[in-house]
């Protein structure tokens, strides 16, 4: 069964190359894309993914706002915070909101993808 994953990005290139490479990943079930932090909640209500792929600066709620939304209640979404940048501090603040891991967009496919494996496998963080 595919790990089903949301990607929450403002980008909208960035969103839509990362949903493409991800499609051809078998492993992997991409069932939302979101360029907010408000429509990344709503989705995950809808959509339940198993991993969130969460870009940290979006205008509307910041990604270490999604996070602490996605990794607490009832239904626990693992998510690997995103950036372009890594400001001084954005590590730990993803980790200590509940992010699993933490990945700068300049990063290969593959480092993303198994990402996405490892944080859906039992005994991550986040559950």
């Amino acid at each position: 069964m595919p790990i089903r994953v949301l990607l929450v990005d403002d980008e909208p290139m960035f969103l839509e190359a990362l949903k493409a490479l991800l499609e051809h990943d078998e492993r992997i079930a991409v069932v939302g894309a979101a360029n907010s932090g408000t429509e990344a909640i709503e989705l995950a209500r809808e959509r339940h993914p198993d991993v969130a792929l969460v870009d940290l600066a979006m205008p509307d709620l910041d990604g270490f706002q999604v996070t602490r939304e996605l990794t607490s209640g009832d239904e626990v979404t693992r998510v690997l915070a995103v950036s372009g940048l890594s400001h001084e501090g954005d590590v730990e603040k993803a980790l200590e909101a509940g992010a699993s891991a933490f990945l700068l967009k300049g990063g290969l496919y593959d480092e993303v993808a198994e990402a996405i494996v490892a944080a859906s496998e039992p005994g991550q963080a986040g559950t």
